[in-house]
């Protein structure tokens, strides 16, 4: 565990680094490595829908920028999140779902709906990027 300021933890995120976030004290972010994304309570057709894909490759640099962005306005509003870096792809876990960034839409699993927080904070940034598609959200 470290601190760093929101800087740093977007210039990481920038450079491909997989980052947790776990909280602030005042301007600094308390910041973990993370192992992986940890799937929680989600509907098995859901992770379904998020495993489908096998590229090969690192995250584009689109993809890398769009998780800097998004790691910078949920650091301002100092919302806890981890990205995770895949294939051609990112995942962002906060509040209670997830974003996944793959090289053609945005899928959000685990929201009700665009209006769950922190999803307004970041949809016009993920709306520039691509498609967004909300999948099923959880019974």
């Amino acid at each position: 565990m470290s601190r760093a300021t929101l800087q740093e933890v977007v210039e990481r995120v920038r450079s491909g680094e997989n980052i947790e976030v776990i909280g602030y004290e005042g301007d600094a972010a308390i910041v973990e490595k993370v192992k992986g994304v940890v799937k929680g309570e989600f509907a098995q057709e859901e992770l379904s829908e998020l495993k489908k894909r096998k590229p090969r490759g690192k995250p584009t640099k689109e993809q890398l920028e769009l998780a800097a962005r998004v790691a910078r306005r949920l650091g301002e509003a100092k919302k806890p999140f981890k990205v995770i870096f895949g294939p051609k792809e990112v995942t962002i876990r906060t509040g209670g779902g997830f974003i996944r960034v793959t090289e053609d839409a945005v899928k959000l699993a685990g929201y009700g709906s665009l209006e769950d927080d922190p999803i307004p904070l970041v949809i016009d940034i993920l709306r520039e990027y691509g498609e967004v598609k909300l999948l099923r959200p959880l019974k």
